[in-house]
């Protein structure tokens, strides 16, 4: 019986490129772009901050998959809005008090490096005003660099049209900041088995697909531990990417709930082990909250393989 042995990569659904511990939403996406906020005006004009808010919703383990016109409906009917203008406390009430994603500090200070740096540092996100703008808030998801210089804080910025890197240095700084807590789904979210078996059907039995010309199946094993202090739930989905990290298509998905600190076995139809001959090709497993069978880029979180070791193929 033959058995590979290939390395596992996790995904998690919900970003791209440098921001890619987040979900990036545009707040001109055509979904959305025309739903009114709590005045007269809309997602697409002033709804930077409900976007961002869409993000980090996202990433949060206890909340549902989020995005904007789905956090504005449910803002405008539980006193969200005073006019456009955020009730900053009022978001983190959406799974209940003191659960889930929470307003924690703020800071009216103009570019008070000190707060943002700190707060990141606790493992909490912010949301910042830029500098130079009349009011655009953009999400920090990292620091890379000395704490009192702009560039060195990547954002997600939901004025964008399409999404590219930016980081605070293209504003020259901000101006205030709001800080939240939450249980993120990162790439310290997950953990995994250093190997994932990829196991094909006997010998005994794959001859008869070679009679009749058919693909040989195999099942995937893939066992994953959440490191986090609240369940997570959503769709787990083996995918076959290609030598430069694209998706070619997903092969089969399931949905599983893991309880806090707790781990779940994981079991997959692979219909055709034949593209795994090509070494180009590998596996990997996407997390989302919600499914779909292509993903887009822009709901995507890449994380880090942690421990996990790159396997040849052998024999048994």
């Amino acid at each position: 019986m033959k058995k590979f042995l290939i390395a596992l990569i996790i995904t998690i659904l919900m970003t791209h490129a440098v921001a890619a511990e987040f979900t990036w939403y545009s707040q001109t996406d055509s979904r959305w772009k025309e739903k009114r906020l709590g005045g007269g005006s809309s997602i697409g004009r002033s709804g930077c901050v409900v976007s961002c808010l869409s993000m980090l919703l996202n990433a949060e383990a206890s909340n549902s998959y989020m995005t904007p016109d789905k956090l504005n409906e449910w803002l405008r009917k539980n006193g969200g809005y005073s006019g456009n203008n955020m009730r900053w406390q009022i978001p983190g009430l959406i799974d209940g008090d003191g659960l889930g994603m929470e307003l924690v500090a703020q800071s009216t200070r103009y570019n008070d490096w000190n707060f943002l740096s700190s707060e990141l540092e606790k493992g909490n996100k912010v949301i910042v005003k830029v500098a130079g703008r009349r009011s655009h808030w953009v999400l920090v998801v990292k620091r890379d660099g000395p704490v009192n210089k702009a560039s060195s804080y990547y954002v997600n910025d939901p004025g964008m049209k399409e999404f590219e890197e930016r980081t605070l240095g293209y504003w020259g700084g901000f101006r205030s900041a709001r800080s939240y807590s939450g249980n993120w789904l990162d790439e310290q979210a997950f953990n995994l088995n250093s190997e994932i078996n990829v196991v094909p059907i006997t010998d005994d039995e794959s001859f008869l697909y070679d009679i009749y010309g058919l693909p040989v199946p195999a099942d995937v094993y893939v066992t994953l531990e959440n490191k986090l202090d609240v369940e997570i739930h959503g769709f787990f989905i083996l995918g076959l990417f290609d030598v430069d990290g694209n998706l070619v298509y997903s092969i089969d998905h399931e949905y599983a709930k893991i309880d806090a600190n707790g781990e779940v076995d994981l079991l997959y139809e692979m219909p055709d082990i034949t593209p795994l001959e090509d070494d180009s090709n590998t596996l990997k497993i996407i997390y989302s909250k919600y499914f779909s069978a292509m993903p887009s880029r822009y709901d995507t979180i890449n994380l880090n393989p942690i421990g996990i070791r790159n396997m040849s193929k052998s024999e048994e």
